[in-house]
């Protein structure tokens, strides 16, 4: 077990650097279902004997192997997928044993963020399991209540789905942090669990509207690779992938006939600017360390932050009178001044798209927020599709009472989708039009309130308008990796033999003994 550790130690060392500056280090780990009640309905796994567990010597083999592979870390948090959530009769909680555990192996005081979850093994023999956080106190602290990013879920994924506000205490700087676990491929249909997975992105992308901090850290197990639906959805609002970023195209998280990264972590351009790490640490998977080690089916990853104020986002908006697809689009039009169309409502699936008042400067319009654009996606006949901010795709109803499509518009997954026409008209508007029932969006005024809504008319009527388009200047943001040269300047970690043990010589002088585990 020592020569396991010391092993761990130098891998994790040798994929981290320190960096000066208020330095974070966050780790992320599918701990493949740690339970510390006994006896719930659960079947070990052949291929990871640590998956699972029904006896007390199990479920401390288990933690045992967690906490030896990912204490080498010292990380400030540690976010968890796959832990239970404490029963209704249960005295100790799950998430709090790896955090008393973890204060043991380092040294440090650890503690788990509290979130109010819990189960009845009355009615759910399997047990539910959860995501959640313990953090170094003397390091972190949290701000704010732990929540549920699964908006528009009431079933096991508010449990799966977490966000969490934290507070650097040597700096006090802030970032959102959220850990999520998307649906697996095990139902037997890919399909159906690729549009799962959708949903989960989309339910996600809503529930961060509630960050307490703009800059925002989203990982986890997403059970998906770059390409997918659920990724691309992630990616469109604005979110882009750390591990890849920093560790190339062939990294990978999972190995079952070869590597995929089905574990990510994505940050937005605030938080993107602020990350000088992003690796996967191969120390816990049979193919890591054999079989008889492992204690997931999933390696963890290491992000380190370096966290400094940033600026205010704006957006910028260009008028155009041409469409680039895959671009983003205000749709604007002069309803009782200039009015940009607001996307559907968080909480509901269809509605007539209300409107926020904007200015315009010299062909400009400034946002504070990009959650009101659409985005043009060519869907390879000739036709687009439009989907808004949250990775919802517009559609129409078709009423079969009135045999008719419904003028409000309608917000799904990409299955649902309807094509549009989206032509330029002489005077700059355009007229973007349902290919399935020929309606097109208009600007009106409905008793007294302006919005959009969609109509087949012949032509249009008064006060009635074509919207504008105002394209998104992505100019002005430069991406995360075009501002990597601005990340801190590194400094030196030392290994040193000294009285026949290896000793880790941090920057700062804190001094770590590899065999014991302890701070010297």
């Amino acid at each position: 077990m020592k020569m396991r550790i010391l092993t761990t130690m130098l891998l994790i060392m040798a994929a981290m650097t320190t960096f000066a500056g208020d330095t974070i280090r966050i780790c992320g780990q599918n701990v493949q279902n740690f339970f510390y009640s006994l006896d719930r309905e659960r079947t070990q796994s052949n291929w990871v004997p640590l998956s699972n567990y029904n006896t007390a010597e199990g479920r401390q083999a288990k933690a045992e192997a967690i906490i030896y592979a990912l204490a080498p870390c010292v990380a400030d948090i540690y976010a968890f997928n796959e832990v239970e959530a404490r029963t209704t009769t249960a005295v100790t909680e799950a998430m709090q044993v790896l955090a008393t555990e973890m204060s043991k192996a380092t040294g440090y005081n650890y503690a788990m963020v509290a979130d109010g979850l819990t189960y009845d093994p009355q009615t759910d023999a399997t047990g539910q399991i959860k995501s959640g956080f313990i953090y170094r106190t003397d390091r972190i602290e949290p701000v704010g209540n732990n929540t549920s990013t699964a908006v528009g879920y009431t079933a096991a994924y508010p449990y799966m789905m977490r966000m969490q506000t934290f507070r650097s205490k040597a700096s006090g700087e802030q970032f959102t942090l959220s850990m999520n676990h998307f649906k697996a491929s095990t139902s037997g249909d890919i399909n159906e669990d690729m549009k799962k997975r959708e949903q989960n992105s989309i339910a996600l992308l809503k529930g961060l509207d509630g960050a307490q901090d703009p800059d925002i850290l989203l990982m986890g197990d997403l059970n998906s690779m770059l390409g997918e639906q659920c990724l691309n959805n992630l990616q469109d609002a604005g979110f882009e992938e750390q591990i890849v970023r920093f560790s190339g195209d062939d990294a990978y998280s999972y190995w079952y006939d070869s590597g995929e990264l089905i574990d990510h972590v994505f940050a937005n351009s605030t938080m993107a600017r602020q990350i000088v790490a992003a690796s996967v640490m191969h120390i816990a998977t049979p193919h890591a360390v054999g079989r008889s080690n492992a204690y997931s089916d999933h390696d963890p990853y290491i992000v380190t932050l370096a966290l400094e104020a940033q600026p205010a986002v704006t957006y910028r908006y260009v008028k155009t009178t041409t469409l680039t697809p895959g671009a983003r689009y205000l749709m604007v039009a002069p309803i009782n001044g200039l009015q940009a169309a607001k996307t559907v409502a968080v909480d509901k699936s269809y509605e007539y798209l209300t409107t926020t008042g904007v200015n315009e400067e010299n062909g400009t319009i400034t946002m504070d927020n990009g959650c009101q654009a659409f985005k043009f996606e060519d869907t390879g006949e000739g036709h687009y599709y439009m989907k808004d901010y949250y990775g919802r795709y517009v559609y129409q109803y078709y009423n079969t009472s009135s045999g008719k499509y419904n003028s409000s518009t309608n917000v799904g997954i990409r299955q649902q989708a309807h094509p549009f026409d989206v032509m330029p008209q002489a005077d700059g508007t355009f007229k973007i039009q349902n290919n399935m029932s020929d309606c097109y969006f208009m600007g009106l005024t409905y008793n007294g309130t302006p919005e959009f809504a969609l109509y087949n008319y012949a032509s249009l009527r008064s006060g009635q308008y074509l919207p504008w388009l105002y394209r998104y200047d992505d100019e002005d943001h430069p991406t995360a990796i075009m501002t990597l040269g601005d990340a801190p300047r590194q400094t030196t970690i030392r290994k040193v033999w000294e009285n026949g043990q290896l000793l880790i010589l941090m920057s700062d002088g804190r001094r770590y003994n590899l065999l014991k585990m302890q701070r010297e």
